[in-house]
């Protein structure tokens, strides 16, 4: 029986995908696990691969067209082997002879083996990053497994090489320097921009700040530093101090059902917010509560370094339960986060500030860092975001209450 590709459900609210580029055609033998397409969801871009060993049959959509999850997108049959009629066959419509199907594949680039695949391998963000650039993928050394160039491959590249002369306008001519232009958004900062404004118009937010006590916390890490390799920053400490803490509150590490219902996640999978070139994403720590600290530093390095990379799957960044998003490190004093649906609560925190505590008849200077939990109203109140501040502050001054 032939083997269906379709486009999968990669996290609990992707409703869609994007084609890319086909890497295959009508007709071509493929193994299992051979990739055939490239895709965008809101998230990452990645490869489909072949669902088994077959001939390629059936083959739908072009590069660029929109396709609702569970979309088939063709076949993987045995020779002279018959499939299900799809796409407009299946409404009714007379099939196209398969060599104008054939067409629905992107025309050959130069430089490509004729299905659109470079003979380098690349991921789709260090591709799409070369052809913004002006470069050429094949002369770009990559530092992946084989060979395989990633986006920060490409930046590199970007950087070392010679500065391009503009030249100067025509006598007469005014200059175009300081001209409005535009610039399309990179998908990741359009679809940022579509979820975060639904979110902010569809979830009612409400906020709650308070300073965070912080001298316990990097007398911590400062002890650690020579315990740890790699040691921890502030963003690994507070990590693992909101997720142990989420343990008990767990309408914080929820998500509102239509209809009236709430669904409580069991396990706490942080999300970690990280600014990359493309856009925001949020990579997720899963089961962050149950991890200890030597084991939650690298595996939050290693999402960050991914993503900045362009190198993450589609299940680093899905299942999130609550999000972390720390602009301490480029002096922010505090900020309001806009809630990552279908998520309940994002904490968003600042730079350590020394301010003067008066204690014991005297001004003393004390360390803090300020912290904005932001909460869908539909699942929590305010009694309960502070309940779960006031446990993290708890927790940052006396770590013991973790173990």
């Amino acid at each position: 029986m032939a083997a269906e590709l379709k486009v999968p459900r990669l996290n609990m609210d992707m409703e869609e995908a994007t084609i890319i580029r086909w890497l295959v055609e009508e007709g071509d033998e493929v193994k299992e696990g051979d990739p055939v397409l490239e895709i965008d969801t809101d998230k990452v871009s990645f490869e489909l691969e072949a669902p088994a060993d077959g001939i390629v049959r059936n083959l739908r959509g072009a590069a660029g067209d929109v396709v609702p999850v569970g979309t088939t997108l063709l076949y993987i049959a045995a020779p002279g082997e018959e499939v299900p009629e799809t796409g407009r066959e299946a409404a009714g419509t007379p099939a196209e002879p398969q060599r104008e199907l054939a067409t629905s594949a992107p025309p050959r680039e130069p430089g490509t083996d004729g299905k659109g695949r470079s003979p380098v391998r690349a991921s789709p963000a260090a591709r799409r990053a070369a052809a913004q650039r002006g470069l050429a993928i094949e002369a770009i050394a990559g530092s992946g497994p084989g060979g395989r160039v990633y986006l920060s491959d490409v930046l590199e590249a970007d950087v070392r090489r010679q500065p391009r002369e503009v030249p100067a306008p025509p006598e007469g001519e005014p200059s175009a320097a300081g001209a409005l232009r535009r610039e399309k958004l990179s998908r990741i900062r359009r679809i940022g921009a579509e979820r975060t404004a639904r979110s902010f118009a569809e979830v009612p937010h409400f906020y709650l700040r308070r300073e965070l006590g912080a001298d316990r916390l990097l007398e911590l890490r400062e002890r650690l530093k020579e315990r740890l390799d790699p040691a921890p920053t502030l963003t690994d400490l507070l990590a693992l101090a909101v997720a142990r803490t989420l343990r008990s509150h767990p309408r914080l590490n929820a998500r509102y059902i239509e209809g009236g219902e709430m669904e409580l996640n069991p396990r706490v999978n942080l999300g970690i917010a990280v600014a990359t070139e493309e856009g925001l994403l949020v990579p997720v720590v899963k089961g962050a509560d149950a991890l200890p600290l030597r084991e939650l530093v690298p595996a939050v390095r290693d999402l960050i370094l991914r993503a900045r990379e362009g190198r993450l799957g589609s299940e680093d960044l899905s299942g999130g339960t609550f999000t972390l998003s720390n602009l301490g490190m480029m002096e922010v004093d505090g900020f309001d986060a806009i809630i990552n649906p279908p998520q309940a609560a994002i904490l968003a925190v600042g730079r350590v500030r020394t301010v003067p505590e008066w204690r014991e008849d005297e001004w003393v200077p004390r360390r803090v860092i300020s912290a904005t939990l932001s909460v869908d109203h539909r699942v929590a109140d305010g009694a309960d975001g502070a309940r779960f501040l006031m446990d993290l502050q708890s927790v940052l001054l006396d770590w013991e209450l973790l173990l």
